[in-house]
């Protein structure tokens, strides 16, 4: 409905967390992979859960920060944390480190943070945490913010998308820029 009624042909930005990722994947491959709507993909960040090295064949993962009609994706832990489940995938997952955009700088310092955002989105906080790719997760240290001594997780799924959420804004901007100029 919305294509037929809405789009008119306009760019296609995905964004999807946790189980939003696992039908974003559907929706990306039913939908865009070897279809003309793929033409229209600015950008799919499909994250929180692992995406396969080979679930597509031809949506490919970003690797360079304003590429269009590919995905990015990341999984978030504590630095040095390696989780049981992840031990056990028969797979390395894709993943994007959200500060650099740039599959050449796998790792970011908090200053590169441009802001997270705390659960309630009431406040920008620059430099919560820099970022590695490590064996098909992202490390990141003990974020830094107001109140951080109550975190004692190791897994970050819950801020995910929080803890990048300026960059990542930042960057769907950038990469719409680039998408309108190759038009």
């Amino acid at each position: 409905y919305y294509l037929e009624k809405n789009n008119h042909g306009r760019p296609i930005i995905i964004a999807s967390h946790s189980q939003g990722t696992t039908h974003a994947k559907w929706l990306l491959r039913d939908f865009f992979e070897g279809k003309p709507l793929l033409k229209q993909l600015v950008v799919a960040y499909i994250i929180g859960l692992p995406v396969e090295p080979d679930w597509f064949t031809l949506i490919k993962p970003c690797i360079a920060p304003l590429q269009n009609g590919c995905f990015c994706s990341w999984r978030t832990f504590k630095n040095g944390y390696e989780t049981s489940f992840v031990k056990k995938e028969k797979f390395t997952a894709v993943v994007t480190n959200p500060l650099t955009w740039s599959a050449g700088l796998p790792s970011a310092s908090r200053y590169q943070n441009v802001g997270g955002v705390l659960r309630n989105f009431n406040r920008r906080t620059p430099a919560v945490s820099g970022a590695s790719i490590h064996n098909g997760i992202l490390w990141v240290d003990k974020p830094r913010f107001f109140g951080n001594i109550f975190l004692t997780t190791k897994n970050y799924h819950i801020a995910d998308l929080n803890l990048f959420y300026v960059n990542i804004r930042e960057n769907a901007r950038l990469r719409l820029k680039a998408f309108n100029a190759n038009q």
